[in-house]
């Protein structure tokens, strides 16, 4: 996994990210030039539009090379956390600019299709749009890769608006092809085949930059990867219960809980806790805190309690494990992960913690029990 903030090279990711936006910008700039100029030969819509589609590719650079700029602005005392945020913010201007393109796109192919126009094209025509076509296939080519190096979904959203613009460039292309050799004009019918794809691949983007805004937080892969790497370090047992605050690609906060032996002293616990947070945020690229659980317990009643949960634990399908039991006077508090695909609704979570709290007092009649469940998707 590669390290957030950083390429696989070491440079700065800011730098990188607005560099290659820069790229963008003058390709997008030589693309829309080479269309206008064809579009005054030909009078052509769907080359027209298509001129029109990577001029708002250059406003979409503009927009990217500016917010990149702010996101990696430094921390300050109104956001102690960084600007990072305002990277996914981007993501959704420029993924608005695309779903506005589709739209319009698909307008245009409406009234190619009830009001079609004859239209002679230069034997130029075809080459200068294939030379287009290399453009934008490279500028997205780029832009996959710089993405995948330093985790941008900024950028991510350039590549996708780059592929949709090479489909259609493509397509009139093959329209005009079609045109030449049948006298059949098919654009405006492809075109709205192609702005359909376009809305999609918009929509998609949308869905993917707000998901990430509502907190969608890591990926199974990097939950595992983290979860793996701090069980192989000696002293730490039973990662569990991970949260995931995202600031930014640059500022991602993970808090983990962790079993430590109960016997352990605090300064021996604080010094493998730190241990491990330094390294494993060093290695990954996160900032990883843990919370230390009790492996353990020198109370009587809790090594009780342990085991007969354990039997408990054995005879439900919806209750994986549990960690965090407290005493406080005659009160036991247990944490308890349980299934949250099976057990949803508010009323079957007060159910499940009804039907443990039951059990555990038709063995333990002097205390009393409080349950909260951590959900396990």
């Amino acid at each position: 996994m590669l390290k957030r903030g950083t390429n696989a090279y070491g440079y700065d990711r800011a730098k990188i990210a607005k560099e290659t936006s820069i790229l963008g910008l003058l390709s997008n700039i030589f693309a829309a030039l080479l269309k206008v100029i064809l579009y005054t030969f030909t009078g052509s819509i769907s080359i027209l539009s298509d001129a029109v589609n990577n001029i708002t590719d250059c406003a979409s650079s503009i927009i990217s090379i500016f917010g990149i700029k702010l996101a990696s602005k430094p921390r300050d005392r109104d956001h102690p956390y960084g600007h990072g945020r305002l990277e996914y913010l981007i993501s959704l201007v420029v993924s608005g600019i695309v779903l506005s393109v589709g739209f319009q796109f698909l307008r245009t192919s409406v009234e190619k299709i009830l009001h079609p126009i004859d239209i002679r094209y230069p034997s130029s025509t075809i080459v200068v749009l294939i030379i287009t076509v290399f453009i934008k296939f490279w500028q997205a080519s780029l832009y996959s890769h710089v993405a995948r190096e330093i985790d941008s979904v900024t950028l991510k959203a350039q590549e996708k608006d780059s592929l949709s613009d090479t489909l259609i460039t493509l397509v009139v292309i093959i329209s005009i092809i079609i045109e030449k050799f049948t006298g059949k004009n098919l654009d405006g019918y492809v075109g709205v085949l192609v702005a359909l794809f376009i809305l999609y691949t918009a929509l998609s983007l949308i869905y993917e930059t707000i998901s990430i805004i509502l907190g969608r937080g890591l990926t199974e892969e990097t939950k595992h990867e983290i979860k793996s790497k701090v069980s192989t370090y000696d002293g730490i047992s039973n990662v569990h219960n991970m949260m995931v605050t995202d600031f930014g690609p640059d500022n991602i906060i993970v808090l983990i809980d962790a079993a430590l032996d109960y016997n352990l002293t605090l300064e021996e616990a604080h010094n493998i806790v730190d241990k491990v947070e330094r390294e494993i945020s060093e290695l990954l690229g996160i900032k990883l805190i843990i919370h230390a659980d009790p492996l353990g317990s020198s109370s009587a009643i809790i090594k009780s309690v342990s085991e007969d949960l354990k039997k408990i634990i054995r005879e439900s399908l919806n209750v994986y494990s549990f960690h965090d039991i407290v005493l406080e006077d005659k009160k036991i508090y247990i944490d308890i992960d349980y299934n949250a695909d099976a057990v949803s609704s508010l009323k079957e979570k007060e159910a499940l913690k009804r039907e443990l709290v039951d059990k555990l007092k038709s063995i333990y009649e002097d205390y009393d029990f409080e349950i909260i469940l951590d959900p396990i998707f």
